[in-house]
């Protein structure tokens, strides 16, 4: 397993994402966001399940107008911050898939990955 350094989750506002394309070698490039709510951090995939284009409209853009929920901007479906679950629009009772992630001691926040 390898861990890639992302940011610091100090530099992640509360209620705001943003997004990373990062090369895992070869021809392989994971697209994914992070999100911070009340101090924790979580990662997913910048992919919708309906469709299987990315969520954002513009770069670090995933959030719905309200700032209540992550958005796809295509069609509209609404997934929860917690777990990234579709409760509304046509990919509803699917979900997000989250990336796992290690936040340090000093806020330091890293992907993990298998590869």
């Amino acid at each position: 397993m390898t861990e890639i350094y992302l940011c610091n989750q100090n530099e992640l506002e509360e209620y705001q994402t943003r997004g990373f394309d990062i090369e895992l070698g070869g021809d392989k490039t994971l697209d994914f966001f992070l999100l911070k709510q009340d101090g924790e951090v979580r990662a997913y995939l910048n992919f919708c399940p309906h469709l299987g284009i990315p969520l954002n409209w513009q770069p670090d853009q995933f959030m719905s107008l309200e700032g209540t929920h992550i958005q796809c901007s295509t069609h509209g479906a609404l997934f929860q911050l917690e777990d990234g679950y579709c409760f509304s629009g046509p990919c509803r009772g699917e979900s997000l898939t989250p990336l796992n992630i290690k936040v340090s001691a000093t806020g330091d926040v890293y992907l993990i990955s298998s590869s």
